[in-house]
């Protein structure tokens, strides 16, 4: 099978260098602000209700989006055309799409008076402050995309030992670890029902064993929140 990649890539440049550099911020980055919300969810005793989730599954689809970049630069030493608009393409379907899923939450709470939902960081709300880095998100994904054409099938240095390499690999293995601590957070949370509640209060996992039957982050036991 003929490979979409050259055999001998050329020099990548200062603008390879930078794209692949913005590939592992952007994974790094949104892995991170997932832990921002595992921190208030385990720490703080926040529960996410769905549509926290949602933007917590956009979160992660950006970052493998741009993680499919990294990966292809440490398995074959360049990203091809090809590759560029695969990862970037579905980095932006992903900062798109929580962008809205942002702006719903925003707008349940945007009456004066309301209290919003859940913890505040600089006086924003974690919804809010979702909404502002997806956007900006969009803007710098699209900044990187205008200049894949300049930079496919140019030489990433990541296949001996170094930063580039080290760089790569630790967002690649960071973001499999948040995505897997995510996948029991959200088991343990919605345990074997087929829907979440609006606004959850409790780990639906050990309430049906028995083990828990107090709202999360409560030192007393009361009956859980009304379905609807």
């Amino acid at each position: 099978m003929h490979s979409l990649l050259p055999e001998a890539p050329l020099e990548g440049g200062l603008l390879g260098r930078v794209q692949y550099w913005s590939a592992c911020f952007l994974v790094v980055g949104w892995t991170g602000v997932v832990c921002g919300g595992l921190f208030h969810q385990f720490v703080l005793g926040e529960v996410p209700c769905p549509l926290c989730l949602v933007q917590r599954m956009f979160m992660v689809l950006a970052a493998i989006g741009a993680g499919h970049i990294v990966r292809t630069a440490l398995t074959h030493g360049a990203v091809t055309g090809r590759d560029y608009m695969t990862g970037w393409g579905l980095a932006l379907v992903a900062a798109v799409g929580g962008s809205f899923a942002s702006w719903r939450q925003t707008a349940l709470h945007i009456l004066p008076g309301a209290e919003g939902h859940g913890g505040e960081v600089l006086g924003l709300h974690l919804y809010v402050w979702a909404g502002i880095l997806f956007q900006l998100s969009v803007v710098a994904i699209g900044v990187v995309l205008a200049f894949a054409h300049a930079t496919a099938d140019r030489a990433v240095p990541t296949s001996g030992p170094g930063p580039y390499r080290a760089a790569g690999l630790f967002s690649l293995w960071f973001l499999g670890a948040v995505i897997a601590l995510s996948l029991v957070a959200v088991f343990l949370e919605q345990g074997f029902h087929w829907f979440l509640p609006d606004d959850p209060g409790r780990y639906e996992f050990f309430h049906d064993l028995g083990v828990l039957d107090r709202p999360a982050g409560s030192g007393a036991p009361t009956p859980g929140p009304a379905r609807t």
